[in-house]
């Protein structure tokens, strides 16, 4: 499955239909106002697919974020449905994980370590099958995180009576590719975690994945609740500027 992707208003939820042919051109709309700063985007301008091999049900990747960022406070993701099935409401796990292993990835030295959090989102709504749904979590609170290297895993299941949620192949997460990286952020990788040994833990044991194109990962988009940090110049033309306002207020009390 292959689409087009392009950045989007925010929404709670909203589908995205593919042709006959797999592939859709989304028309290019207005960024949304998030709560904090974006420390990692390999959404925008990008390509979206997913992969059909199974099991797929786990999915992750290692992030580089934004230089200096200390927590992340809301991810926006794009689960994929094309189990054939139509579901009522989608339950979403994230695993977030301090270490990623670059190394060999084996059941001794699993491809990340040091679990720092771990979060599920819930959304009610139709969920068609044949559609990729944006939806954006904020977390309860900020995670905060040691370096800007992380590793992210996403667990979508679907439920079709309200109460039951399981978690289905294909119904799973996009994989963005393109010319170009992350338009905020890096890889790690050119590839992708699945749970091929079907694992449940948030956690793999064998080899990254790839779809044979180029700077492919699973998309996001990480927002930090951290204010930025005013240049060494920014206080002195605060404080010029008051020195103006008070001149000028001076002026009009001796009128």
């Amino acid at each position: 499955m292959i689409f087009s992707a392009a950045m989007f208003p925010r929404i709670r939820f909203r589908a995205f239909a593919a042709t006959a042919a797999f592939c859709c051109a989304l028309m290019a709309m207005t960024p949304a106002t998030y709560a904090g700063t974006v420390v990692f985007d390999n959404f925008t301008g990008r390509t979206l697919s997913s992969t059909s091999s199974t099991p797929n049900t786990f999915m992750g990747d290692g992030y580089v974020l934004l230089a200096g960022t200390t927590n992340i406070s809301e991810i926006a993701y794009f689960p994929v449905n094309l189990s054939g099935t139509s579901f009522t409401g989608i339950q979403t796990t994230f695993y977030f994980w301090d270490t990623v292993n670059t190394g060999t990835v084996n059941a001794g030295s699993p491809a990340f370590g040091n679990l720092l959090g771990t979060y599920t989102d819930t959304v009610a709504g139709s969920f068609a099958s044949g559609f990729y749904y944006p939806l954006d979590y904020v977390l309860p609170a900020p995670l905060s995180i040691a370096d800007t290297t992380i590793g992210l895993t996403m667990n979508v299941q679907g439920t079709t009576n309200g109460i039951t949620y399981n978690s289905v192949n294909n119904l799973t997460d996009p994989i963005l590719y393109g010319a170009s990286g992350p338009s905020v952020g890096s890889n790690v990788f050119n590839g992708y975690f699945r749970n091929a040994n079907s694992e449940t833990d948030g956690n793999f044991t064998s080899a990254t994945r790839s779809i044979g194109q180029p700077n492919q990962s699973i998309g996001f988009i990480l927002y930090t609740s951290s204010q930025a940090v005013p240049e060494p110049g920014s206080p002195l033309l605060l404080g010029g500027g008051i020195a103006v306002l008070a001149f000028f207020r001076r002026r009009l009390v001796r009128r």
